[in-house]
Parts: C-alpha cells; structure tokens; sequence
C-alpha cells in the first residue's frame, strides 16, 4: 500500500489524500499518482502548473483557499470535480478549461475574477454546478455549457442579463443572481428555460417603472415556489417599496388607457379583475418550509444527476470528510463517515468598485437575507417631495388675506364716519326739540 505523505491525512492510502492547513508552498512530491481525492486546501500554494497532469485518474481536487492568481494549467483531463474557491485568481481564458470535459462541478467563489473570455466554458459539456459567488463580474459569462443546472452569480456587479447566454441553459434548475445591480429583467428571460425552479433575485437595484413588467407578471404568475421579496431603488416615491405590493398603474402609469382592456398586458383573467386593487402580500418560504418544499426534488435530482465516478469513494470523498475528520478516523480506526464539512473563511477580499452600490449582507446566510428584507418591510416610506408650487401658493394666499383685512379696515371706518354724523346730527335737533316745547 503507498505511504501517506507526512502530515497529510490518508482515510484510504493511495485513493483519498487530505494535505490541509499545512503552510505548503509546494505540492508533497509523496503523494501516490494512484490517488483519486486530493486536498490541498488552506495552504500558500502560488503556482501548481503542470505538476498534477501524471495524476491521471484524479477525479477530486481542492486548491481553495491558497494564493494561486491564474487558473491552473495541465490539470489532469480525468477531474470531475474543481474547487478553487477563495483564491486570487482574476480571469479564465479560453485555453485553460480546453482539455476538461469531464468536469462536473466547479468552483470560484470569491477570487477576484472580472472577466471569462467568450468560450472559455463552452467545452464543458458534462458540467452540471457552476459558482462563481463573490468576483467582480459586470456581466452574465458568454457561450455558457447547456448541461447547467445549478448557476451561482450572486455578490457580482452584473447589471444585465444577456439574453441568448440565459435562454441557451435548457436545463437549468437553480439560479442565484442576488446582490448584483440589476436594475431589470429583459422581456423574455426566464420564459426558455423550462426546468427552473429556484430563483433568488433579491437585494439588487430594482428600478419599478414600465421595463420591469416582465419580472412583475412573471413572479405573479406563480411558475415558482420562491420568496418574492423584490425591494423598488427607484423611483423616489416608491424607494423602500415591495415590487409586489404595487400595482400596475402604481408601477407604469400610462400602460392602461380608458376604453382599453387590461387583457393586452397578458395577465390571467383573475389577475384582471383584482388589477386596481392588487395588493399581494410576498409570502417568501422559511428555512423549514423551504426544505420540506424542496428536499424530496433535490435528492431525487441528485440521484439522478449524480455523475458515475470511475473508482469508488464511498465511504469517503472530498465532500463528505474533512481533514480534522481524517485525522481522527486514523486515530480511532473507524470507518463510519461524516457528513458535516466545516469551511474556514480568510479576511474580506476588497469589494467590487464599481459605481452601483447595493446593500451588504451575508449572502451565505438567510437569516441575515430575511433580516434585511425585514428591514426593508418595517421601515417608513419616504414622504412625497413637497409641490414645487408651495412658496407660490402661499404667497397668493396671504396677498389675498391682506386685501380682505384692507377692505374690513375701511368698511369699519365707513361706519365710523356716518356714526359719527348721526351722533352731531342728533346734537344739534336736540335743544331745539327742548325750547318749543316751553
């Protein structure tokens, strides 16, 4: 049987290698070409080009979390499954991912990429997850592989969706594009892809005017058992604002015309006759309902979906065992698997500089989502701008009080003056009235 390699974690010697949390800068030159699960993650690796290429039937390997800052080269054709997450890489070119068609999983979380020339995946055929959570794309990637079914671009500067690359994913069942800067949907862009069934679309900079229609019938048509908590940016009167809590008139003022019908929007008859008064409160799954909607369809599609690997791993693989967990299998001898994966996480890469600037939240977490679009409900909604016309109006007001104060002023001192004459008149009739009557 090969040797272990020192420090390194073998839970089956010559199949499953963990070299973890080590300070390697260079790969261990012991580790057995037979080896099909390789781990070398939480290490200061800067290069590894050309040097896994005789590890012909590698089919797992982890390089995340270490200093690489270009994908690696002459990777061995035979991998299934690439995570490089938490690296410093900051683009793919067309070449590197040539010669990697058995891929099925891979991942990029949080590099610092900003660009993926057209094509570098569209060789991809069997890849089936792709992550690319927390770079500093502005765009949806070009020429993406058919075969995606799990599409993670959350935490990117994306402010368009690019339609063809979107409806060319047939096969697509979870997309995350939250906490981008989004500000609409283009007309059609969920309309082909006929598998989907989880979308998240929250914390982006949602402009709720006419060109975000589309979005608005489609998530009230119901297509999907997600949280619709879609928050408005813009305009100012209706910032703050939830996007299913307005109206159609609210959103686009002059989409309806008197005498027209609101059947040319293509809204369902029920949604027509409740159109003035649509008041729809989101009602987003919690955690619970969320895995008792979803986990019998996962586990189904993963049974489906799970690619056929060459060698047997199980009882163990990168995704279930972890090297503290090998360690401890070496030291008790036993062969019982875990299935919790802990993660270590390094300090904050910088943030995307980019002039759209959305709120920050733990992406990672849905407690902290729900927080914000808590936040979001229970916060005042900002008062209307005050009319432009005010001061004016004001102003009239009091001019016109003025004059109405002058006219009583001398309406009073009319009635003064002829007072005042009948009071003399009176004096002087008097004494005369006295004298003849003596």
């Amino acid at each position: 049987m090969p040797p272990c390699p020192a420090g390194c974690c073998c839970a089956r010697p010559g199949f499953l290698v963990l070299c973890e949390s080590l300070g390697l800068r260079s790969l261990p030159r012991s580790v057995p070409l037979s080896t099909s699960s390789l781990s070398v993650a939480r290490n200061q690796l800067c290069n590894v080009d050309h040097l896994l290429r005789p590890f012909s039937g590698l089919q797992e390997l982890s390089l995340s979390h270490n200093l690489l800052d270009r994908f690696p080269r002459g990777l061995p054709p035979s991998l299934e499954s690439l995570l490089l997450q938490e690296n410093r890489i900051t683009y793919i070119t067309t070449g590197v991912l040539r010669h990697l068609g058995n891929l099925t999983r891979l991942d990029l979380e949080d590099n610092r990429i900003r660009a993926i020339q057209p094509g570098a995946l569209q060789g991809l055929n069997k890849l089936q997850v792709l992550t690319l959570r927390g770079n500093k794309l502005t765009s949806l990637p070009l020429n993406l592989p058919p075969s995606l079914t799990h599409l993670d671009l959350s935490a990117n500067c994306i402010s368009v969706l690019d339609l063809p690359s979107l409806s060319a994913l047939v096969n697509l069942q979870v997309l995350k594009i939250n906490s981008n800067c989004l500000r609409s949907v283009p007309e059609r862009a969920f309309d082909g892809l006929p598998r989907l069934r989880s979308v998240d679309l929250n914390n982006n900079l949602w402009v709720c005017e006419c060109d975000i229609l589309y979005l608005y019938r489609w998530l009230l048509s119901g297509r999907l058992k997600i949280g619709t908590d879609l928050v408005c940016t813009e305009p100012v009167h209706l910032a703050h604002r939830l996007l299913l809590n307005l109206s159609v008139m609210t959103i686009c003022p002059h989409v309806l015309k008197p005498n027209v019908r609101t059947h040319q929007l293509d809204l369902n008859p029920k949604l027509e006759r409740n159109l003035e008064t649509l008041t729809v409160k989101p009602t987003g799954l919690n955690s619970l309902e969320n895995k008792r909607y979803f986990g019998s369809k996962q586990e189904t599609t993963a049974s489906k979906d799970a690619p056929k690997s060459r060698i047997l791993l199980e009882p163990y693989s990168l995704e279930t065992l972890t090297y503290e967990e090998c360690l401890s299998l070496n030291i008790t001898r036993t062969v019982s698997p875990s299935y919790i994966k802990t993660t270590t996480s390094l300090p904050d890469e910088e943030k995307c500089n980019i002039t759209c600037q959305y709120p920050q939240i733990n992406a990672t977490s849905a407690e902290g989502t729900r927080s914000l679009l808590s936040t979001n409900r229970d916060a005042p909604w900002p008062t209307p701008n005050p009319r432009p016309h005010t001061q004016q109006d004001s102003a009239v007001v009091i001019a016109l009080l003025a004059v109405l104060c002058t006219l009583v002023a001398l309406l009073m001192l009319a009635v003064l003056v002829v007072l005042k004459k009948v009071l003399l008149h009176q004096q002087r009739v008097a004494p005369l009235d006295v004298g003849s009557g003596g």
